[in-house]
């Protein structure tokens, strides 16, 4: 009867949730130091991890390869764990424990933190990554947080109080940089940008982007897509440059329906009953 008893109140009691579960797990003893930093092996987390739930999985993201070959980007039709770009190398790892999945991304570094670039990868820097976005996303799943939160790391003494410094001469400003000047449609079809360390016409790398973008892919899957978005936030001459043939490029498209439009239709169109053929009209032959 008592057996009985304490069963119904076990079944009675509340189940903690994963990050609740893993978050009571002391991962202290098995912290080593590398390089100053603290850090928790991947073997040691995916082991505490599998102890409590046996039942955990993990896995390792993949993309389409893209490999540089002559200023270009080419596709190779194979899936690979990792994504190559021309900023450089990132994984994805994602692990399922009871049902919950967690994800974290983590760029492809050297031994000083550094991302690493295509010409200096191989496969033993990105299998380090996966390993360490692993413990990263086992974090987030609750193992182990406090060492990427820095709850562990001693306080940083006060600085003792010293009389304040004389005052300055003020610094005189510069002028306020001009507005850039406005480049015609020949000097935006001339314009070549750097373009993964190399000269390239904008037209060029605008119809690849085009091409592209008719396939489906977005900025995650193309390398050409994702280096013209990254332009169009970047203050420089080629970002300027980006945006101007941005522009131009959507009035072209704007004049190439409005000329379809008036195509398509057998008669000559009432424009005072259709002012939105007509404003197109306008805005094609002006």
């Amino acid at each position: 009867m008592t057996e009985k008893v304490k069963e119904k109140k076990e079944e009675q009691k509340p189940k903690l949730s994963v990050y609740a579960t893993l978050q009571k797990i002391d991962v202290k003893p098995y912290i080593k130091k590398k390089m100053g930093l603290d850090y928790l092996s991947w073997a040691t987390a995916w082991g505490l991890v599998k102890s409590h739930y046996p039942d955990a999985k993990k896995e390792f993201t993949e993309y389409p390869e893209y490999i540089p070959s002559k200023g270009e980007w080419i596709s190779t039709g194979r899936q690979v764990p990792y994504r190559l770009t021309p900023f450089g190398c990132e994984v994805e790892a994602t692990v399922t424990i009871n049902g919950e999945k967690t994800s974290q991304n983590l760029y492809v570094m050297d031994n000083r933190g550094n991302s690493v670039k295509a010409q200096a990868l191989d496969m033993k820097l990105i299998n380090k990554a996966q390993q360490r976005c692993l413990v990263k996303a086992l974090a987030t799943a609750g193992l182990g947080l406090e060492i990427y939160a820095g709850e562990d790391l001693p306080e940083e003494p006060q600085q003792k109080q010293t009389a304040p410094k004389p005052a300055q001469k003020p610094v005189r400003r510069q002028a306020t940089p001009s507005k850039p000047k406005k480049m015609t449609k020949d000097q935006l079809y001339g314009y070549q940008a750097d373009y993964n360390g190399e000269k390239k016409f904008l037209v060029t790398i605008y119809t690849e982007c085009d091409k592209q973008k008719k396939m489906g892919l977005d900025a995650k899957k193309s390398v050409p897509i994702e280096w013209w978005h990254e332009k169009l936030k970047e203050n420089s001459a080629d970002g300027e440059a980006v945006r101007q043939f941005t522009e131009m490029a959507i009035e072209a498209n704007k004049k190439k329906e409005a000329k379809a439009k008036i195509k398509q239709s057998d008669k000559i169109p009432d424009y005072a009953k259709d002012p939105e053929v007509e404003k197109l009209i306008e805005e094609s032959i002006s």
